[in-house]
């Protein structure tokens, strides 16, 4: 039954993505979003200042800070707000759910046949490379549809079990 719910759940957040669009719609402006919207509001800084009850410096300052990615939650929504706009947040998957699942799934089910080959191979039993990734898929699946937490689990000592690092850039913030 917990299976089922995760499936069913996967759905429902896929289809909640799927209504925020592409990543590329997200990505904010270059002079990011709060100087963007103000801009297009025609309203200054010192006018952005005074709704927000600061000085002008202070609101520069959060331009600049959402430009290199270092402005508070609580500060872009404040401004959001003053400008009477809202702020968005999203975690958007690289591609959908089931593809992070399925990559996640297919780097344990390779780690898993590969020793497994290995071993045949120390024991003069040779593994075609065909019948690896064959089993590579079907384990995969396997592992997908069971939605279990070991397949997040790294083996000790393992380096490539880490998450892939992604260039440090702004956040993905809509408004």
């Amino acid at each position: 039954m917990p299976r089922r719910l995760g499936t069913i759940q996967q759905r429902h957040v896929e289809a909640q993505l799927k209504a925020l669009g592409s990543g590329k719609q997200l990505q904010p402006p270059a002079s990011g979003w709060v100087r963007t919207i103000r801009r297009a509001l025609g309203m200054t800084t010192a006018e952005l200042a005074r709704r927000l009850g600061v000085s002008r410096q202070a609101v520069t300052q959060l331009e600049i800070a959402e430009q290199r990615g270092t402005a508070s939650w609580t500060s872009l929504r404040k401004a959001a707000n003053a400008m009477d706009c809202d702020l968005a947040y999203a975690i958007l998957p690289r591609g959908s759910l089931t593809d992070v699942l399925m990559r996640q799934a297919r780097e344990q089910a390779r780690r898993h046949v590969e020793r497994s080959a290995h071993s045949m191979e120390l024991g003069s039993h040779p593994v075609d490379a065909v019948d690896v990734e064959l089993q590579v898929e079907e384990v995969a699946r396997h592992l997908a549809a069971e939605r279990s937490s070991a397949l997040w689990t790294p083996e000790p000592g393992d380096a490539s079990a880490r998450p892939a690092r992604r260039p440090r850039h702004q956040p993905r913030t809509g408004g």
